[in-house]
């Protein structure tokens, strides 16, 4: 059974909508292809790829990166060429759809004291800047933030004044905010854009969290393992 455009598994529709995605869907339809080889074949013409064709070595185009300058006392821990590491490891299948990422300013309506990144749709993704290594948080954390941090090599431990004192050793910071920060917005993005809903939130919000999280669960996990390999 032939399968539809509409229904091709985004990680074949992604590279090819990435490529050209401008070009009605049934441009580079491999059934049309096929049909005009036969063509050709029967008119005893040879056959050659065609034009429209997009070629699956050529380089891919990625959203637009934009670096805000942090605020005073603060850093983004993940600079614009980290981003990029990551993106060119996945592919489209994790840029398709997305129209930038941009590493601002913190606006102060932090939770907690964690304001780390937001989705806008449509497919823009805001990663904040952070204080630099020890964050000494106010108040009392809840377990599933001070678990997340630590899952990402955070130490965490209370301080004076009823606050959390965050330590971040070596450059677990900056892992955090691409393998877990990033990836968890990337996740919101996917949901968002696989439904075809551009503004509406399609699910609930602790559905959409569930997906993300286990979207950047996995998708950190695909990332170290093929870093390790490449080492």
């Amino acid at each position: 059974m032939s399968r539809s455009v509409h229904t091709r598994p985004r990680r074949i529709l992604s590279g090819r909508r990435v490529r050209a995605p401008y070009e009605p869907r049934g441009r580079s339809d491999l059934s049309s292809a096929h049909a005009l080889d036969r063509g050709m074949k029967e008119l005893g013409l040879p056959c050659s790829p065609p034009l429209w064709a997009p070629s699956l070595n050529s380089s891919l185009p990625f959203p637009r990166l934009r670096a805000q300058d942090p605020r005073r006392g603060r850093i983004h821990p993940a600079v614009r060429a980290d981003i990029l590491t990551v993106l060119e490891f996945f592919g489209a299948e994790v840029t398709y759809g997305l129209r930038s990422i941009e590493l601002a300013r913190s606006c102060g309506d932090a939770v907690h004291g964690l304001l780390l990144g937001r989705l806008l749709v449509p497919g823009r993704i805001v990663l904040y800047d952070q204080p630099s290594s020890p964050w000494l948080l106010p108040g009392r954390v809840p377990a599933q933030q001070l678990e997340r941090l630590e899952a990402a090599g955070a130490e965490v431990e209370p301080a004076q004044c009823s606050g959390t004192l965050v330590t971040w050793p070596g450059e677990t910071l900056k892992e955090f905010m691409l393998l877990d920060v990033l990836l968890h917005e990337i996740g919101h993005h996917i949901l968002q854009h696989h439904k075809g809903k551009r503004r509406a939130r399609i699910a609930r919000t602790r559905d959409h969290e569930a997906y993300a999280r286990t979207f950047a669960e996995r998708y950190r996990l695909r990332y170290l393992e093929g870093r390790s390999a490449s080492q």
